[in-house]
């Protein structure tokens, strides 16, 4: 085995169960926080939501296979598995940029000052456009069950190889490399104008505060993108790279191709990180749940005191006796 890849492979064993723990436990505060009352009002905070359980689902598949081929353990080297394992590890990842795409796009209509674009900037509308999207690319990415297939000779999952196989991965890198990315670009320059434009109307009229919170929604959703691009396209590059041309899958890409995934696992958990250094509101909300966490903490010591105590006085009151 090439030593880049055994050093890639190696160096899974350590960081998957760091990457692990961060992107459950920075999701999980997510969804507590984002389920506040002062942001669960705003239809953009239910595609955070939405986002959130797709990145942990996404850590669930991925950090353990990657953790197990450190020890040369793969579920993908079956016949089953061949067909299952791209399905689902590149399922999450589709739908939770689907959401980021969704969330550009609520933004925008909800910052627009034209009433047709914001009447679609609803609660009810997220969710439906939520399990709506959820679903197309669910079946959309159904393909991937059947395009890879076990070799049993060479003992690798293989690719096929036709013309119809090759448009729907060059549709894959299309969708999900480029028109979502250019899209998220647009939607949040966009965004930034319609922002700006009432900052300055802002100047004569008092804002509300929920006017004030969905600005600070659109500004943790456009740094969050920028970081998403930043984090996601790499990987991308190699991928159009081994779908399109067999003769890179060598050691070194291969070993290039994991280690750009555990770049592309950041993204799963930077959110968190980027919502509470962008957001005020979010802030709030974390540091009232720090102090709520704080108190409860104190008062079960303080319970559990109280029973001590009771327990030594009854015991030497029996004493006594």
């Amino acid at each position: 085995m090439n030593t880049l890849l055994e050093d890639v492979l190696l160096a899974n064993i350590y960081l998957q169960p760091i990457q692990f723990v961060l992107v459950i436990t920075t999701n999980l505060m997510n969804i507590c926080i984002l389920s506040s009352r002062a942001l669960r009002s705003s239809p953009c905070t239910y595609y955070f939501l939405a986002y959130a359980i797709f990145s942990i689902n996404y850590s669930f598949l991925v950090c353990p296979t990657q953790f197990l081929r450190g020890f040369s353990i793969d579920w993908a080297n079956t016949r089953i598995g061949c067909k299952m394992h791209f399905y689902f590890l590149f399922l999450a990842p589709v739908q939770a940029k689907v959401m980021l795409l969704l969330a550009s796009f609520d933004r925008y209509c909800s910052s627009s000052q034209s009433r047709q674009l914001h009447s679609k900037s609803t609660i009810q509308k997220a969710k439906l456009n939520i399990l709506i999207g959820s679903i197309s690319i669910a079946i959309y990415m159904s393909p991937m069950l059947i395009i890879y297939y076990w070799d049993e000779s060479s003992k690798k999952c293989l690719q096929q190889s036709n013309i119809f196989i090759h448009i729907y991965v060059l549709s894959q890198v299309i969708f999900y490399y480029i028109l979502t990315s250019i899209l998220m670009i647009i939607f949040g320059l966009l965004t930034i104008v319609n922002i700006h434009q009432q900052s300055i109307r802002a100047k004569i009229i008092t804002t509300s505060i929920r006017r004030r919170t969905e600005g600070q929604l659109a500004r943790m959703l456009i740094l969050q993108v920028s970081v998403h691009l930043i984090l996601v396209i790499p990987f991308g590059v190699t991928y159009c790279m081994n779908a399109f041309d067999p003769s890179t899958r060598t050691s070194n890409v291969l070993a290039m191709r994991y280690l750009l995934v555990i770049w592309q696992q950041c993204d799963y958990f930077v959110s968190f990180f980027l919502y509470v250094l962008s957001g005020r509101v979010y802030r709030e909300e974390f540091f009232r749940l720090c102090n709520r966490s704080f108190i409860y903490r104190q008062k079960l010591v303080r319970n559990e005191f109280s029973l001590v105590r009771m327990d030594v006085s009854s015991s030497m009151t029996r004493n006594d006796v």
